[in-house]
C-alpha cells in the first residue's frame, strides 16, 4: 500500500478508465512518499480536473512546474485549468475566459523565451472545452490559442518531414474524415452518421480516420460504407503520416475541441483544405482550419463574426438525422420520489451545460410550477453532478423552495429508459446558452412538449431552431423572463400540452432524414475538391 509507484502506475490505469476519484486517492498517496515527483503532481492535476476541481488542479499543476521548470504538460494544463467544468459561483464562471487569456498570454512568452525543442508534447494535452460553456464569443482568444497550436505542431511537422498537400487531379474527390467517435456518440447521430450514409461512392472516395478506442456495431457498419476505415494506429504521429500518405482534396473534422490526437492532427497542415464542423459548436481558432460547416437554422444574422474559419452553412439543420425507433422500458418512477401528480421537468443537459447565473431561474421555475420534480441526470463522472447539485441546494437554500421535493438527480439511463423519462415528462427543458440538439430531437421523437431558449450563439440555439424549423415558435424564448413565463404556461396547462406534443407528433417527419442538406453538402465538397 505504501509503494508508491505501484499507486502511481496503478493511478495511470483509472486515468485511463475515468476513474477519477480513484485516480486521485492512488496519486495523494503516491506523493506522500515523494513530493518531488513532477509528474504525479501533473496527473493528480488531470484526475482533479476530471472531477470538477479546476482549483485544486491549478495547485496541482503549479506544484508540477515549481518542481520541473520545463514541464511543458503541466504549463499547458495551469492554462486550461482557468476554466472550471461546474463553477460554484456566477464569478468563478465570468472571470474564467480572462483568466485563461491572461494564463495563455504568460505561457505564449514562456514559450518564446525558453523555446523548448519539444514544444509540441503540449498540444492536446489538455484542451479549453469548458470556454463553450460560458456564453461569450471567445473567437479572439480561441484564435490565440490556436495559433499557437499551429505554431507548436508546424515546428514538429517541419522536423519530421511532413510534405505539403498539393492538387493531385484524382477521378474522384478524395475525402477523409478524422474523429474519435465513430461509433455510437452524439456526434455520430446528430450528422456524421447520415453524411457517412449519404455521400455518393461513385463521386467520393471517402476515408474515415477513427482516433478513438471504442468500436461498436455502428463502426462496423461505417466501414462497410466507405473506401477505407483506419482504426488503431497507436500514436498520433503515426495518424498524421496515414492522414497525409493518403493525398485527401478534402480533410473534415467533425468537431476539434473533445479528443486530444484530433486536436494535434487539426493543428498540422496535411490536405489542401481542411475543415471542421460543429460536434463541438464553436470556433477552432487554428489557421489550418479553412472553413466552418454549420447549418442556416442554427445561426444568427451575425453569426460568420463567432468564427475565425470561414463560416459555410448547409440547409435547414443541416443534417440527415434517423429517429432511433427506441422501444421505452417500462419505469417504476416512484424509485426516485415522483409522484403520479407531479409535474416532471426534464433538464437533460451534461452538468456542464447548466451555468450559475440561471440557478436562480431554476428556483423560479419550480416555484411556479408546484408540485413538480425537476428531473438532472447523473453522467459520468458522477464528480461533476455532484458539484452542480451542491450549487444547486445552495440556491435553493435562499428560498423557501425545497430542493429535496423539487429536484432529483438520477442515474444515466439506457436509450430506452431515456425513452421512458421522455414519455413521462411534461415538458423537456432547454438547457440555456448551450443547447442539446440530439436530447431536443429525442424529444421530438417522443412527441415531449419543448420549451426554447435562443441563444446568441451557435452552440445556444440547436432546441430554437428545430422547434422553429416544425413552426412552434411560440415555444421558444427569447429572455430568460419569457422562459420561465413559457414554462409556467405549458406546465399549468394541460390541454396546451396535449396541443404542442400533438403538433410535434404531425410535423416532425420533415426533421428526419432531410437528404436535401447532404446534397448540399455534396456539392460544396465538389466545389472544394476542384
Amino acid at each position: 500500500p505504501e509503494l508508491g509507484p505501484a499507486c502511481f502506475n496503478l493511478a495511470m490505469l483509472r486515468i485511463d478508465q475515468s476513474r477519477w476519484d480513484d485516480a486521485v486517492a492512488l496519486l495523494q498517496r503516491s506523493l506522500a512518499g515523494n513530493r518531488n515527483h513532477a509528474d504525479a503532481h501533473y496527473w493528480l492535476g488531470n484526475a482533479l480536473m476530471g472531477l470538477g476541481d479546476a482549483a485544486g488542479a491549478r495547485m496541482a499543476y503549479s506544484a508540477a512546474v515549481n518542481l520541473d521548470n520545463r514541464h511543458l504538460q503541466a504549463r499547458w494544463g495551469h492554462v486550461m485549468a482557468q476554466v472550471p467544468a461546474i463553477p460554484l459561483n456566477d464569478a468563478e464562471q465570468s472571470q474564467a475566459p480572462t483568466a485563461f487569456a491572461r494564463e495563455l498570454e504568460k505561457l505564449k512568452i514562456w514559450f518564446r523565451a525558453s523555446r523548448p525543442t519539444n514544444a509540441y508534447l503540449a498540444v492536446g494535452a489538455q484542451q479549453p472545452y469548458y470556454l463553450a460553456y460560458i456564453s461569450r464569443n471567445h473567437r479572439e482568444v480561441l484564435s490565440s490559442y490556436g495559433a499557437l497550436c499551429a505554431e507548436l505542431m508546424a515546428a514538429w511537422g517541419r522536423k519530421a518531414g511532413v510534405p505539403a498537400p498539393v492538387a493531385k487531379g484524382h477521378a474522384k474527390c478524395r475525402v477523409g474524415i478524422v474523429s474519435a467517435h465513430i461509433h455510437s456518440h452524439s456526434v455520430w447521430h446528430a450528422f456524421l452518421r447520415g453524411w457517412i450514409e449519404h455521400l455518393e461512392p461513385a463521386q467520393f472516395e471517402l476515408q474515415l480516420f477513427h482516433t478513438g478506442a471504442v468500436r461498436d456495431a455502428e463502426t462496423e457498419w461505417a466501414s462497410r460504407r466507405v473506401s477505407k476505415l483506419h482504426h488503431a494506429l497507436g500514436h498520433w504521429s503515426n495518424w498524421a503520416k496515414a492522414i497525409s500518405d493518403c493525398q485527401l482534396d478534402v480533410l473534415i473534422y467533425p468537431e476539434i475541441g473533445m479528443d486530444s490526437t484530433t486536436a494535434r492532427l487539426a493543428a498540422l497542415r496535411l490536405a489542401r483544405v481542411q475543415l471542421a464542423a460543429w460536434g463541438h459548436p464553436m470556433t477552432s481558432g487554428m489557421p489550418t482550419i479553412d472553413a466552418f460547416i454549420g447549418a442556416h437554422a442554427f445561426e444568427p444574422a451575425q453569426g460568420a463574426t463567432h468564427y475565425s474559419e470561414r463560416l459555410l452553412q448547409l440547409p435547414r439543420l443541416g443534417s440527415v438525422y434517423q429517429a432511433y425507433g427506441t422501444r421505452p422500458s417500462r419505469l417504476d418512477f416512484s424509485t426516485w420520489r415522483v409522484r403520479s401528480t407531479d409535474k416532471v421537468l426534464l433538464c437533460a443537459g451534461t452538468p456542464y451545460k447548466y451555468a450559475p447565473q440561471h440557478d436562480a431561474l431554476l428556483v423560479e421555475i419550480a416555484r411556479r410550477c408546484q408540485p413538480c420534480k425537476l428531473i438532472f441526470f447523473k453522467d459520468a463522472p458522477q464528480g461533476l453532478a455532484a458539484r452542480l447539485e451542491q450549487r444547486l441546494r445552495a440556491a435553493f437554500a435562499l428560498t423557501d423552495i425545497s430542493f429535496d421535493e423539487c429536484v432529483r438527480f438520477v442515474p444515466w439511463q439506457a436509450q430506452s429508459a431515456f425513452f421512458a423519462w421522455l414519455d413521462r415528462a411534461d415538458i423537456y427543458l432547454d438547457s440555456i446558452g448551450f443547447s442539446g440538439f440530439n436530447t431536443t430531437m429525442q424529444a421530438i421523437e417522443r412527441g415531449t412538449p419543448i420549451v426554447a431558449f435562443e441563444g446568441e450563439f451557435m452552440r445556444g440555439r440547436f432546441a430554437s431552431a428545430i422547434l422553429r424549423q416544425i413552426g412552434l415558435d411560440e415555444w421558444v424564448a427569447t429572455s430568460t423572463e419569457q422562459y420561465v413565463q413559457l414554462v409556467e404556461r405549458l406546465a399549468s396547462d394541460k390541454k396546451a400540452r396535449a396541443l404542442a406534443g400533438q403538433q410535434i407528433v404531425e410535423r416532425r417527419r420533415q426533421l428526419f432524414d432531410d437528404q436535401v442538406t447532404v446534397t448540399a453538402f455534396s456539392k460544396l465538397l465538389t466545389e472544394l475538391c476542384a
